[in-house]
């Protein structure tokens, strides 16, 4: 079963590069890119601070949201949270996945 869709299946293992967007500021931006040189996924992080990075999105070649990733507060353990798709501020986001 495929929660982000089947265009995202692969039939065999298939190993991703992963590479950081920028090598020159604080950003924790990265891409993955298959064995054909293509880019197939991106990361971005954000957060109001460069060192609190409280949220990071898994998004298509396109921008598309696939999956955001949060962590909960309050939380003892660095808990994290997956939410599939965009999280809307203001609307009851229920998470697929806890970490």
């Amino acid at each position: 079963m495929s929660m982000v869709g089947g265009s995202y299946v692969f039939e065999q293992e298939t190993h991703l590069t992963v590479l950081k967007t920028c090598l020159f500021f604080a950003g924790d931006g990265f891409a993955a890119y298959d064995n054909k040189g293509e880019r197939v996924f991106r990361v971005d992080s954000y957060g109001h601070d460069v060192g609190d990075r409280h949220e990071l999105v898994l998004m298509d070649i396109s921008g598309k949201c696939l999956i955001s990733v949060r962590r909960k507060r309050p939380s003892l353990h660095q808990r994290w949270e997956g939410f599939l798709g965009e999280i809307i501020e203001g609307q009851k986001n229920e998470p697929i996945f806890s970490v």
